[in-house]
């Protein structure tokens, strides 16, 4: 009876514990950084939703304009800071996730972010399909001089949060997501003047990690020398983090999955606007209102604007078990010509929940084993998130994948990069062996490789074009092309018959 009462106790301790332990299990699904972030993601060119003083620019204007590229191994997007009174708004970029989300574990290392400067509204924010019944989640978001970031739920009605779990020094100003039809939302003002603007950036950012659970959703600010090990090493553990930044609990005020599902990630920045611009915001800071009116302002002083940039070293999406289903995880599967392959299913709603999205999802079938480049699988993810973490590595996408004839653009230069596709030169970007022409300089000591294969080499203006790897898939025309001139500020990149031009910018 002693024995059987003991293997009982025991018995429940264990599962105790594989339980608890089970609920920090987050594993990578998504990587988004300098190898893959403008193909993962649009660039929405049309009416700013806000109603700021705004150009949203397309992906080409962005582009010839500087205003998206690379700054030291991160992704950069900018302002237009030279033209004065731009007719319609001053130019920016807005740029929103293919995949979409709901559930996980969301971790976006930012070096830089816009600055606070009067007329400027830049947020890292996410939301669904139907605003505002899908929710909307903003990060890191604020306006003008603000020195703290807000952190705001927005919902349809039937949706009221308590703060229980959030650091003492944050302060919930609403209950109710919906107040204000929405527009107000349930925010918390934080008491850090590190995690938002000039404070921010003097440290060189940080890391914004946020988890969504049917339970929850909570979001942790970690200055840049304070990062957890565990989110360093890739295997996050939120249960030891302690107090989140801001913490929204759902229970019987709001039923966290019937108000926040499928929400695409989002980085932007706007000018004035409802919120920036607003009188009650814009008229009553004397540090603005001094200024005049804010579109007035935001026109005529464009080289305020210099500093109201992102950097964002990357972005990780972990989930734990089936807790996920990307929008768009099937079409992304194969990479390159097999973009369809996996169906358009895989990796949308019940994406990753066992059965769909591992084994055969991803993996053995899907991608083909040799087809895709690197970002079929992705190393750590089955394809872009369509799978459990195990699918669509192995063999596809890497070694076999896209080895064919190289791509050398506007007949100029003859240099491919091998065929090895994520093997081609990697780290040995300033090797001279690719086409005979010595390297005249160094572009950021080969961080410009990854898992789409590609090779930055620095050489005289329009003299010879790179290659790194085949890449594009199987029956592609062609892998990753970069091609950087000797000042270092133009960089093509696409695979063989669609390219697009990149300045990389230098900030003096």
């Amino acid at each position: 009876m002693h024995t059987s009462i003991l293997a009982l106790a025991l018995a429940a301790f264990f599962q105790g514990a594989a339980a608890g332990g089970s609920k920090s299990q987050y594993s990578i699904s998504t990587t988004y950084d300098t190898s893959n972030f403008f193909e993962a993601f649009d660039f929405f060119n049309e009416k700013d939703p806000t109603n700021g003083f705004v150009e949203y620019v397309d992906s080409d204007t962005a582009n010839s304009d500087g205003l998206a590229g690379f700054v030291d191994g991160a992704i950069y997007m900018g302002v237009d800071y030279k033209t004065k009174s731009p007719s319609n708004g001053r130019k920016s970029v807005r740029v929103t996730s293919h995949e979409s989300f709901t559930h996980g574990l969301i971790i976006a290392d930012i070096a830089h972010m816009p600055g606070s400067i009067p007329g400027v509204w830049p947020a890292y924010w996410m939301f669904g399909p139907s605003w505002p019944t899908s929710g909307e989640i903003d990060i890191l978001e604020g306006v003008n001089t603000q020195t703290e970031n807000k952190i705001t739920l927005h919902t349809g009605p039937g949706c009221s949060i308590t703060s229980d779990g959030s650091d003492d020094s944050s302060t919930l100003v609403n209950k109710n997501c919906n107040a204000g039809g929405a527009s107000e939302g349930c925010g918390q003002t934080t008491n850090n003047n590190q995690n938002y603007g000039d404070g921010f950036n003097d440290i060189g950012g940080g890391v914004y990690a946020t988890e969504w659970t049917s339970d929850y959703i909570a979001v942790w600010f970690f200055p840049r020398g304070r990062i957890p090990d565990d989110v360093q090493s890739g295997n996050p553990d939120p249960s030891s983090w302690g107090p989140a930044t801001a913490k929204f609990n759902g229970g019987s005020g709001c039923n966290i999955d019937d108000h926040f599902k499928d929400h695409n990630i989002i980085f932007d920045t706007t000018f004035c606007g409802d919120w920036a611009g607003s009188p009650d915001v814009w008229g009553k800071n004397p540090e603005t209102s001094s200024l005049g009116d804010c579109e007035d302002y935001v026109a005529s002083n464009p080289e305020a604007f210099k500093n109201a940039y992102w950097l964002v070293n990357s972005i990780k999406i972990y989930n734990q078990g089936g807790s996920y289903g990307g929008g768009n995880g099937g079409n992304s599967t194969g990479g390159g010509d097999q973009g369809n392959t996996g169906g358009g299913n895989t990796g949308s709603g019940n994406s990753g929940n066992g059965n769909t999205g591992n084994g055969n999802s991803g993996n053995g079938n899907t991608g083909n084993g040799n087809s895709g480049n690197n970002n079929s699988g992705n190393g750590n993810s089955g394809n872009n998130n369509s799978g459990d973490g195990n699918s669509g590595n192995g063999n596809t996408g890497n070694g076999q994948s896209g080895n064919g004839d190289g791509y050398s653009p506007d007949g100029q230069g003859q240099s491919t990069g091998g065929s090895n596709d994520g093997s081609s030169s990697d780290s040995q970007d300033q090797s001279s062996s690719s086409d005979g022409q010595q390297s005249t300089g160094g572009y950021d000591d080969g961080q410009y490789h990854g898992n789409d294969a590609y090779t930055a080499k620095s050489t005289d203006d329009n003299q010879g074009q790179y290659q790194g790897g085949g890449g594009g898939g199987s029956g592609s025309s062609g892998g990753y092309v970069v091609h950087v001139g000797s000042n270092g500020k133009l960089t093509t990149w696409g695979n063989g018959s669609k390219r697009s031009v990149i300045k990389k910018r230098f900030l003096a």
